[in-house]
Parts: structure tokens; C-alpha cells; sequence
């Protein structure tokens, strides 16, 4: 008898360990606590609002933000190194497939849209490209500023982005280079600050950039970046049937999907309970939070954004 009982006390111990260590046990809520959240650099401008005025409002909050490249992001978050990462693509099957083996399954929402820029020296002055021009750049077919325009020297150009495993860099070999490599005038930096100075410093060198990091014309950072360089303009895929024969990434023209380079923003969210990852990403998705993402000229994924059309006559 006491051998059964003794059997069933340690029995007992035993399952009571295991429903522990399967069992996390968190301190956060939806508005207090203390989290990591992994974000692509690119978005850095705008995640930085968020988070301001998140912990504003609520001041038991503590959002540690981790900016780091996309592809670092989405492992971060894999690790659960990150409660949630914010990213401008969504989970691939096989990284989904990684989460569901493990009964985890992240919830992917889109709250915004931005895109990619493409940003010149201010000497410059053939500052409009085509689609096709771009992917010559990237695939290398365009060595020098003469085979971008006969009028131009011949000059090798190079083309600088923000990083190794740029999520820019990464959707536009995705859409324009079906993969193949890029050039090798074309090298990374260490951020979206570093890209305009790059380009500011040698007239040859051709920019890509993450829009928020220039979109927000009442920003005093964005003004002195746009004060050094110029924003190239594109051709639209459809030029008979859009708004303008060329186009800047203006909030307009990302709202309408006419600017060639937009993209989407995610939030990508396994938490599986109602914590401060998903309370700041609850925040983000609100009026308050998209409003934010308006006044910063990128594009919500709910507020409505007013076109309005002026005519010249």
C-alpha cells in the first residue's frame, strides 16, 4: 500500500513538471509587460510612430523593437526570440509548415502598404526610368551611365541598398530578375541612412530605398535626407490608363497599386493569446494606429486614404 502510494505522489510530481515546461507562463497583457518584437529596417520610420504612441498611452508597456533584415526577422520570431515581426512579405509554406509542426499557427495581417524608392545624386537629371531600365540596372545588361541614355558619359554607375538580405532588394529580384543574381556593381551598406549618404557623396551611385525612410514630409529627418538626394520618378506598368504619365512614390499612386514598386506590410503574429505582441499589433491595426501610418504619407490598410485629381485647366 504504501508503494502505490508513493507511486502515485511521484506519479503526480512527474505530470505536474511536464504541464509546466509545456505551459509557458507570461507576465504581459495586452497593454503592461515587457516584449521583443523583430521589424525589417526598411520600416524603421514608421514603426518607431507606432511604438511612441503605443507606450504613451500606456506606460506599464515596454515594446523592445529589434531592427534587423527580413529574412533575420521571420527567424527571430521562429525562435520566439520575437512575439511578433513586422515585415513586408508574408510566411513562406515551408516557414509556416516550421510554426504548424509545432501547433503554432501565426496569424498573417496586412496594415499598410509602402514601397520601394529609388533615389539619385542631385546632379542628376535623367531621373525618370522605366520598369525595363530598372532591371538592366540590376541585372547588369546597363554597366554605365551611357547605356541608361546616350546623352549621358561614360561612367560606371553602381547600385547601393541597405543591406545583404535587403527585403527591397529581395522583391525586386522576385518580380524583375525571376531570381538571377544581381550585378556586381550592385553592394550593400548597413541601413536605408547610409544608402542616402552613399548616393549624396557619388553622383554614379543609384539608391534603393525603403519609402517610409522619405515619406513623411512633416518629419525634420525625412526633410534633410530628401534635402540631399533626388527621388526618381517611374514609368507605370500601364501608362494609358493611369493617373500620370510618371510617378514619384506619392501616397496617391501606392494607394492606387499605379506606382510600380509598392509593397505590402505585415504584421506576423504566433501568439496564440491576447499578449502585448498581439495588443501592439491590435494598435497598429486601429483608426489610431492606421492614422499614424496615414499622417506618415505610406498608405493603411483600412483608413481611407482621399484622392483628389487637379486639373490644369
Amino acid at each position: 500500500m504504501i508503494k502505490k502510494v508513493l507511486f502515485i505522489v511521484c506519479l503526480s510530481a512527474l505530470l505536474g513538471s511536464c504541464n509546466n515546461s509545456k505551459t509557458p507562463q507570461y507576465s504581459d497583457t495586452s497593454t503592461s509587460g515587457e516584449i521583443n518584437i523583430a521589424v525589417d529596417e526598411s520600416l524603421r520610420p514608421i514603426i518607431e510612430a507606432e511604438k511612441d504612441v503605443f507606450v504613451a498611452l500606456y506606460p506599464e508597456a515596454k515594446v523592445n523593437i529589434i531592427y534587423t533584415n527580413e529574412s533575420e526577422a521571420i527567424n527571430l520570431l521562429s525562435k520566439d526570440s520575437s512575439r511578433i515581426a513586422i515585415v513586408s512579405r508574408d510566411l513562406l509554406p515551408a516557414e509556416r509548415s516550421s510554426f504548424e509542426t509545432r501547433k503554432i499557427y501565426p496569424k498573417s495581417i496586412v496594415i499598410g502598404y509602402d514601397a520601394i524608392g529609388i533615389i539619385m545624386n542631385p546632379a542628376r537629371k535623367d531621373t525618370v526610368l522605366t520598369i525595363d531600365q530598372i532591371t538592366k540596372l540590376l541585372n547588369g545588361t546597363y554597366k554605365t551611365w551611357k547605356d541608361l541614355d546616350t546623352k549621358n558619359n561614360g561612367d560606371g554607375l553602381r547600385i547601393v541598398f541597405d543591406n545583404t538580405r535587403s527585403s527591397a532588394v529581395r522583391q525586386l529580384k522576385d518580380s524583375l530578375l525571376k531570381g538571377a543574381a544581381l550585378a556586381t556593381h550592385c553592394y550593400a551598406v548597413n541601413g536605408n541612412p547610409e544608402v542616402i549618404t552613399q548616393v549624396e557623396k557619388d553622383k554614379n551611385t543609384i539608391g534603393i530605398i525603403g519609402v517610409s525612410w522619405i515619406s513623411d514630409k512633416d518629419d525634420t529627418t525625412t526633410n534633410n535626407f530628401l534635402n540631399r538626394v533626388k527621388v526618381a520618378s517611374l514609368v507605370p506598368v500601364n501608362p494609358a490608363t493611369a493617373e500620370a504619365p510618371v510617378m514619384k512614390p506619392y501616397q496617391a499612386y501606392i494607394a492606387l497599386k499605379q506606382y510600380p514598386l509598392y509593397r505590402n506590410i505585415y504584421i506576423i503574429n504566433p501568439e496564440g493569446r491576447y499578449g502585448l505582441g498581439t495588443g501592439f499589433a491590435s494598435f497598429i491595426n486601429s483608426d489610431k494606429g492606421q492614422r499614424i501610418i496615414l499622417k506618415s504619407g505610406l498608405v493603411p490598410a483600412k483608413a481611407p486614404v482621399r484622392i483628389i485629381q487637379l486639373n490644369n485647366d
